[in-house]
């Protein structure tokens, strides 16, 4: 074979190496990681056989890490864009601001994320895990920084928590918006279309980040530190 024969062949395999990633994240966003199987894939992206799949990744679980890795770096990559430019404008960074950089709510390519990060945070918080820590969390870093500032009246230590408990909750919510296959879609392609709800959505995500610790959480904390010390 010639040389540029094998240029030919190399092109030809990195195209139907993205392919399937490309149908495989699609398939995951829309209809969740356990129920699509390789064979989906495969016949999705016109390969004659999984065994396509199977040459290009060893596993199932080896190309929703690579969707995941692609996925999370664009994500992250459009949360820091955001920042950079509210920074530049120079005007005071409020709580709100911050959830609109979580949340993305008007970016067509952040849904799609959301849609993957939700499907994977129910059926395979492993792989979540494996990813975002220290690679993909540049801009939820930062925010969390500012919210740091804006929220000083309790400890860093439960707005961290909090934010483990907003983000999958924020994600849960807002896959919901572009789901058509859904049986519940109807209700859900209602609640969306009304302007009110994303504003009342980020109101009550405000409301989980602003609410002051309990006296339980308070009781519960100081016998932490009792029981740590003992």
């Amino acid at each position: 074979m010639a040389i540029a024969d094998i240029g030919k062949t190399n092109k030809k395999g990195d195209e139907t190496r993205d392919k399937i990633k490309a149908v495989g994240r699609e398939l995951f966003s829309r209809y969740g990681i356990d129920l699509v199987t390789t064979r989906d894939i495969a016949k999705a992206a016109n390969q004659k056989s999984v065994g396509s799949v199977n040459y290009y990744f060893r596993s199932k679980d080896d190309l929703i890490l690579e969707i995941l890795a692609d996925a999370a770096w664009e994500h992250d990559k459009l949360q820091m864009q955001w920042l950079d430019r509210l920074e530049a404008e120079g005007a005071e960074i409020g709580l709100r601001d911050i959830l609109k950089v979580l949340t993305l709510l008007d970016s067509p390519e952040a849904e799609e994320h959301i849609r993957l990060f939700a499907m994977l945070n129910i059926y395979r918080r492993d792989l979540m895990q494996t990813v975002f820590p220290k690679r993909w969390d540049k801009a939820y870093h930062r925010c969390l920084a500012y919210l740091e500032t804006q929220l000083d009246y309790y400890d860093k230590k439960l707005l961290r928590q909090r934010m483990y408990f907003l983000i999958p909750y924020l994600w849960t919510l807002l896959a919901t918006r572009h789901r058509p296959e859904h049986q519940n879609f109807q209700f859900w392609a209602h609640l969306w279309s009304n302007p009110v709800s994303i504003e009342n959505l980020l109101d009550t995500a405000e409301g989980l980040l602003r609410q002051p610790p309990s006296e339980e959480t308070l009781t519960a904390m100081a016998r932490q530190g009792q029981e740590g010390g003992a």
